[in-house]
């Protein structure tokens, strides 16, 4: 009798165990991938909207999780493109910006390159940022975003010889002349008597 109740026991022990083990197993794995995530980091990069040819424009990266120490960020630009400023302390080199990254763990630093656009429109222009956590080692993150030079409008070719004060004179007169023949068609439109 004692040995048959000591396999109920351990039958139902055996059995509790496998119910645990089925509810904690998630547990573990959510730990264990917070635990993978905590370290991990994410590269962004943003060239915004399509410039006209000849405008300038600003590449964004964004890097963030970490921690990151002593990494290196190094971004291509096509060099259709030209710089026109790097932000952050970055260095340029053959068409690649460069700059030492270390950004705390769950921050993130933004890195900028401020370019003009060439003045030639519809080529697709891509600009890739890598981030190596070591100098020789593998990138750690990649990121990419296109670009395509929209073509120049007829506003747009008029804004390039008229600064924002000139606009607001220019809108001006032109309301005043609308306002005149408002009035002289109502003037004309009433009856007489």
């Amino acid at each position: 009798m004692t040995w048959k109740y000591r396999g109920k026991t351990a039958g139902a022990l055996a059995a509790g165990l496998a119910v645990a083990g089925a509810f904690c197993a998630p547990a573990f794995a959510d730990a264990e991938t917070a635990a993978e995530e905590e370290g991990r980091v994410e590269l962004f990069l943003d060239a915004g909207e399509a410039p006209r040819p000849g405008q300038e424009f600003t590449l964004r990266t964004t890097v963030n999780g970490g921690p990151v120490k002593g990494a290196l960020l190094a971004q291509h630009v096509p060099e259709e493109l030209e710089i026109v400023e790097v932000g952050g302390e970055g260095v340029v080199r053959d068409g690649i910006v460069n700059w030492q990254v270390t950004v705390p763990a769950g921050e993130e630093a933004v890195y900028t390159v401020r370019v003009r656009a060439p003045e030639g429109a519809g080529e697709r222009l891509t600009s890739t940022a890598c981030l190596l956590l070591e100098r020789d080692a593998d990138p750690a993150a990649c990121a990419s975003d296109t670009v395509l030079p929209a073509e120049a409008t007829a506003m747009s070719r008029v804004s390039e010889y008229t600064g924002p004060a000139d606009l607001l004179r220019i809108g001006g007169v032109a309301l005043a002349a609308g306002l005149a023949w408002m009035l002289w068609r109502r003037r004309r439109a009433l009856p007489r008597g």
